[in-house]
């Protein structure tokens, strides 16, 4: 009996234009989160777990595509004696395409134990520490459906905290590379790309725990609730920093300072681990009770990340706009929360410290310096390297000092040299110097 379920079978391998696209952006973005990560070390010889099911399918095959050097393992449980023959022929004829070595493990067990998945795990575990002693990193096809559904079944038989969190992306040498795309998104790709592989008959027996919960719990709130994962991810990757158990370390440091204008400035290398801070404060700032912000501070953080990881790129975005009127101004690692009520707040700010700079008889000599943009104006003073970004919230100042060749710069920007060049000849304008 041909076990086998292709794309084609289902009638699924109609042309799409979408296909080579998504097959590009799904391994670039399993390469940034492998690299991001730092799970797959290529100096450290790879073996990949494979049942021949969709999920370890398209894990090796991006794998590979990525040009990672992987060999594949495979386990025979002896448990479906026919299809267990036909899934070992289809993955030694994969791993052929790939060009990978692979071994096979027999084990002699029956679908009828009633513990039988415990004891698969388990056995399954030991193998893989074999190859981990063996100086090989195991990695497995587990992905975020699975880390749901995994903490969500411990969430019910226990009261820690961690434990509830979901499956680690990385433990005792076993490297979870999927942690980062869901099943839907691992369907997508073995349709784009026209990928065979296996269906365990077995996983439709609701008998075995992860069964009972993946076809009776899990799938049920996700198709209630389709942001289930999304929400999911992110709530456990606060929790995970804020318990020290993330795979990127501690929570970074976060201050925070109200501002003249009644917004509030936060400063962090991280903003990706004060998700929960920044939106309970974009609420505070949204006329509206309710609304949808995750999605817009989710382009946010990654713009910071983006902005830090890359130094070449512009360290500004914004005015980001949310449900209800917040808005975010970012400068590399200072964020201002405000809305637009207190926009006119710097739009007066704006004209008075243009006029003031107008009127000053005499040049000071010596720095002046506002509070979020953070303007720092060097009068008498070359700074190193001068700005020529025009600020929203101060386009008037900005154009007049550019106009003027008077050198501005913002304080996040500043170089250490412009730093202490500054430390003892600046001066704070803010809102009572303006006497706004």
């Amino acid at each position: 009996m041909d076990m086998t379920k292709t794309i084609k079978d289902r009638g699924e391998m109609r042309p799409h234009k979408w296909q080579r696209p998504y097959e590009l952006a799904f391994r670039e973005h399993l390469r940034s989160f492998i690299l991001t990560h730092k799970l797959i070390d290529p100096q450290i010889k790879t073996i990949v777990s494979i049942s021949g099911g969709v999920d370890s399918i398209v894990l090796a095959h991006a794998l590979h595509k990525l040009n990672f050097n992987i060999e594949l393992l495979h386990f025979n449980h002896g448990t479906r004696p026919e299809e267990n023959v036909i899934e070992e022929n289809f993955i030694k004829e994969f791993a052929k395409e790939i060009n990978s070595k692979i071994e096979v493990r027999y084990f002699k067990m029956d679908l009828a134990d009633s513990n039988f998945e415990n004891i698969s795990r388990v056995m399954r575990k030991k193998v893989h520490q074999e190859f981990v002693k063996e100086n090989y990193q195991v990695v497995t096809a587990h992905h975020i459906d699975d880390s749901f559904e995994w903490g969500l079944m411990q969430s019910f038989k226990q009261s820690g905290v961690v434990s509830s969190l979901g499956i680690p992306v990385m433990s005792a040498g076993i490297v979870r590379p999927f942690m980062c795309v869901t099943k839907a998104h691992i369907k997508k790709y073995a349709r784009a790309v026209g990928l065979k592989w296996m269906e365990d008959s077995s996983n439709e027996d609701s008998k075995f725990e992860r069964n009972y919960l993946r076809l009776n719990i899990s799938s049920v709130i996700q198709k209630r609730y389709p942001n289930a994962l999304k929400h999911y991810v992110s709530r456990s990757n606060q929790e995970a920093f804020m318990h020290n158990v993330h795979r990127l370390g501690r929570v970074s440091e976060l201050k925070m300072q109200a501002e003249d204008s009644g917004g509030v400035l936060f400063v962090s290398e991280s903003f990706k681990e004060h998700k929960s801070i920044l939106k309970k404060t974009i609420h505070q700032f949204s006329n509206k009770t309710r609304g949808e912000v995750d999605g817009e501070l989710d382009k946010f953080i990654k713009a910071q990340e983006f902005i830090k990881n890359n130094q070449g790129s512009f360290p500004f975005k914004g005015p980001m706009t949310f449900s209800g009127g917040a808005l975010l101004f970012l400068i590399k690692n200072s964020v201002l929360v405000t809305n637009l009520a207190q926009l006119e707040f710097y739009r007066r700010l704006d004209q008075e410290i243009t006029s003031y700079l107008k009127n000053i008889s005499q040049i000071p000599g010596r720095a002046m310096m506002t509070s979020f943009p953070g303007l720092v104006i060097g009068f008498g003073k070359k700074l190193k390297k001068p700005s020529k970004f025009i600020h929203p919230l101060l386009p008037g100042t900005c154009e007049w000092l550019k106009n003027s060749g008077i050198s501005y710069t913002f304080t996040p920007l500043m170089s250490v040299e412009d730093r202490q060049m500054l430390a003892f000849d600046a001066v704070i304008l803010d809102s009572s110097v303006m006497g706004l």
